[in-house]
């Protein structure tokens, strides 16, 4: 995922801990947030997706039980490259 994103120029970070991502994601374009992360941290990460709102792109398996807040992208695994590009794309969009 991280390739797909840097060879169309864009900076990645990868954190496994909602804590460590907090401080990036402030000034992020997006924050990509697996769902393994809402198993794991499912207080922290769900506060984390509400205060990231459409900031957020949620990957989920197709089988959680776990929903995205309203404002939050969501992409089903598996995904493709031009998948994930397209939903970055749109935010971009909604920014301007």
């Amino acid at each position: 995922m991280a390739f797909a994103l840097e060879v169309e120029g864009y900076t990645t970070e990868s954190y496994d801990t909602v804590q460590k991502a907090e401080h990036s994601s402030r000034g992020a374009l997006c924050t990509i947030v697996d769902d393994e992360i809402l198993r794991s941290e499912p207080q922290a990460a769900t506060q984390f997706l509400k205060n990231l709102g459409a900031r957020a792109v949620l990957l989920v398996d197709g089988l959680s039980a776990h929903k995205a807040h309203v404002d939050n992208a969501v992409l089903t695994k598996p995904f493709t490259g031009p998948d994930l590009l397209g939903v970055i794309k749109c935010l971009i969009e909604a920014a301007k």
